[in-house]
């Protein structure tokens, strides 16, 4: 019962006002008589039919769009854009306050005076957009009185939608990759072997003699030749650390800046972001890369959970080499990735830092202890605007 009050209150609070002004002047001036009291009222009667004829007005009829200019792709990229306002009469409105509703910017109020103007246009401008999802959801015009004693508010649902990817950097990708490269065993990458037969057929003309089977062409007195197995370069495995809010905008860019590499593109590569939840999607086709690119944008650092809690979880198969993506190494890491270290394969950490930050002494003295030569270590600075820094992106 008090909502349904509060709400026809909200909706006759402007008349009521309006109406005690008009009896309280106009019962004054009756009353008291004289020029002054006279003088009084009818000073405030065209500021009253004035309100009266705001609160008349048919605002809902107005035509809203927004145009947007410049749409930023990457983080630091700029954002422009213009809301159109048009209307069909030439009432005057003294003031026009237009509110853009959106979940990354602070909510700015622009304040216009269009009085008999039906066109206006009003620029909307960001110099750095940050990472992240955003989106547009109303647009709001409230108009007003001379006096400010009544309001008019209408809303205009205009949603948009567009995502902000970490900002991509020239990195030295092979590299990098090349470190956990030197450890892959020599393996076929689709000629054929002789070490694992996996059925026969009839001789074809360009079988190589060595693959005919002899034993088998005595008995069906035709010439059977083998099939043989094909085995493919193994995948290399990028494990990120998407937990830890040190120098997470870093490793975001710098995991984008990977992902889009024409040489992580040609090699088979499969990524875990460790995170919210273990994501590992494949880079083979274009539609999952960008998934993965969605999912950097959109990430969050979780500060109630370890990194080194959800690698131990995290089961890698034998004689695969992979490289692990951090900004802090300690000695537990160092530990777990030792631990899942086979034969014949390799581990690299990259350590994802600030511009001109190195590692701290405490890592020197981890990284210094290191005996496996199956391990290496690579630190990373990433130069990111100061803008951008601690920025927790725009998917509020």
């Amino acid at each position: 019962m008090k909502q349904y009050i509060k709400v026809i209150w909200n909706k006759c609070r402007d008349w009521f006002v309006l109406f005690c002004i008009f009896a309280a002047t106009f019962s004054y001036a009756m009353f008291q008589g004289g020029f002054v009291s006279w003088f009084l009222f009818y000073s405030f009667l065209p500021f009253g039919l004035y309100a009266v004829a705001v609160l008349l007005y048919p605002l809902k009829k107005w035509n809203v769009t927004r145009d947007v200019k410049l749409q930023p792709r990457f983080a630091g990229d700029h954002l422009s854009y213009d809301i159109h306002i048009t209307r069909s009469s030439a009432f005057p409105v003294y003031m026009a306050a237009v509110k853009e509703e959106i979940n990354f910017l602070d909510q700015e109020e622009r304040t216009i005076y269009p009085l008999f103007q039906r066109n206006a246009v009003i620029p909307y401008k960001r110099s750095f957009v940050e990472r992240g999802e955003y989106e547009f959801f109303t647009i709001s015009i409230e108009l007003s009185d001379l006096l400010g004693i009544v309001k008019k508010k209408a809303y205009y649902p205009l949603q948009q939608r567009f995502i902000v990817y970490p900002q991509i950097h020239e990195i030295d990708i092979p590299f990098l990759l090349a470190g956990i490269e030197e450890g892959k065993n020599e393996v076929s990458t689709g000629n054929q072997s002789t070490t694992l037969v996996t059925g026969i057929r009839e001789y074809q003309p360009g079988d190589r003699l060595g693959s005919i089977d002899w034993k088998a062409t005595a008995r069906k007195a035709t010439l059977i030749s083998k099939e043989f197995g094909h085995y493919h370069e193994r995948s290399m495995i990028i494990i990120a650390d998407v937990i830890s809010s040190l120098y997470f905008e870093e490793r975001m860019s710098f995991l984008a800046s990977m992902l889009i590499h024409e040489e992580t593109k040609r090699k088979k590569v499969d990524f875990l972001l460790a995170g919210d939840a273990i994501f590992s999607p494949k880079t083979s086709e274009q539609s999952e890369s960008d998934n993965l690119l969605y999912h950097l944008a959109r990430a969050q650092p979780v500060n109630n959970r370890a990194f080194e809690t959800e690698f131990k979880s995290i089961a890698i198969q034998k004689q695969h080499s992979f490289m692990v993506i951090v900004s802090q190494v300690t000695g537990t890491l160092i530990g777990q990735v030792q631990s899942k270290l086979s034969l014949h394969a390799k581990a690299s950490i990259i350590v994802v830092k600030d511009e001109g930050a190195g590692l701290s002494d405490e890592e020197t003295v981890i990284v210094n202890g290191i005996q496996s030569s199956a391990l290496t270590i690579e630190v990373v600075n990433i130069p990111l605007p100061l803008s951008s820094k601690g920025s927790e992106g725009g998917n509020k």
